[in-house]
């Protein structure tokens, strides 16, 4: 990631923290599932690193259930945001403004945790060697036994988004690299929302197998939600719920996959 990249990125969400705040409100298969699956491993009492966590909307999450959260994220913006947030909800958490590539070099950063959530960093990172250092970094700071959670954007879901809320935008020369990356069946690593990295579903596994970790999760954080994501959120609370109820059940189904905006591997520190 070259350091303007960083800068846009940061500005990005600089701009508006409560914009990334809200995305994740309002009962939202993203939040519903991903959180689902942390209830699973992280317990009350544990120590969790939430890295590149934003405006700290799972960091608070996490301190609610009695976790011990430290925050860091590349925007100040939104660490003061998560800050005056866990005040309004009455939690504490540590927070830190920092760089996601450099955790293993930050002596404020130093202990090992129980569990550490790497959602943000990996959607930006356009350089393979940057979301190795991540990676790496994270699990320097993870207990043996810890749990790491990392999350991706998805590329099939990038179109998934395209289709649904902006369809006119296929034929602009500047989604061409986008639409080749798709039907090459490869990653996109560019200008996006931001500067962004879509990840081909198929690639993530592979990517994570390099690194010291046992594979527990690999799932569709929307599930099948986000094709008609603005029809199903406001239904009728008992529709609503059993498609949370099919979109849950079936968010590991490889055939699945490529439905979902946002995928997460959780891995286990050998």
């Amino acid at each position: 990631m070259k350091v303007d990249d960083a800068v846009i990125v940061k500005a990005h969400y600089d701009a508006d923290p409560q914009k990334e705040w809200d995305r994740l409100a309002g009962g939202k298969f993203e939040f519903r599932i991903a959180s689902h699956y942390m209830e699973k491993h992280i317990k009350p009492g544990d120590s969790v690193l939430d890295i590149g966590g934003g405006p700290g909307r799972y960091s608070i999450w996490l301190a609610q259930k009695g976790c011990d959260v430290t925050l860091l994220d590349l925007s100040e913006q939104c660490i003061e945001f998560a800050k005056n947030k866990a005040a309004d909800y009455g939690v504490k958490i540590k927070t830190f403004a920092g760089d996601a590539r450099y955790i293993s070099a930050n002596p404020k950063l130093a202990k090992k945790y129980d569990n550490i959530l790497i959602m943000g960093p990996l959607y930006h990172l356009v350089d393979e060697n940057d979301r190795k250092d991540v990676i790496r970094s994270a699990i320097s700071r993870l207990k043996k036994g810890g749990k790491l959670f990392a999350s991706f954007i998805s590329l099939t879901g990038g179109m998934v988004f395209m289709l649904r809320e902006c369809p006119e935008l296929i034929t602009l020369p500047a989604e061409q690299s986008f639409i080749y990356a798709l039907t090459s069946g490869k990653s996109f690593g560019g200008d996006g929302f931001t500067r962004a990295y879509f990840a081909y579903p198929d690639s993530i596994a592979p990517f994570m197998a390099q690194f010291p970790l046992k594979k527990l999760h690999l799932f569709a954080q929307e599930g099948i939600s986000s094709p008609f994501y603005h029809r199903i959120m406001p239904l009728p609370q008992d529709a609503l719920e059993e498609w949370y109820r099919i979109s849950l059940a079936v968010c590991e189904k490889p055939e699945f996959l490529s439905y979902s905006e946002h995928l997460m591997y959780i891995g286990e520190k050998a």
